[in-house]
């Protein structure tokens, strides 16, 4: 997958920036035990920091695994936004 940073010099998007004004927001993320996460950070590596959050819905999986997690931009970006 080419990277966010590429992407936006080859068709001049803002992705980067999309991510980085997003810190904070919660997204549907499938490889979260919950379904959701947080952004925490955009790192400058191609990669986020992610948290996973509580779900919404009732399920056995309603309890967040604790700790940081670090995940693709791409990942993130296609779950805050597309």
């Amino acid at each position: 997958m080419i990277s966010l940073k590429d992407q936006d010099r080859f068709d001049g998007s803002n992705k980067v920036q999309m991510l980085i004004d997003a810190v904070g927001e919660r997204f549907s993320d499938n490889y979260s035990s919950t379904g959701a996460s947080v952004l925490v950070r955009v790192l400058d590596n191609d990669q986020v920091v992610t948290k996973e959050v509580a779900s919404e819905y009732k399920s056995n999986t309603t309890k967040p695994k604790p700790g940081l997690r670090r995940q693709p931009q791409w990942l993130v970006w296609n779950g805050l936004f597309y």
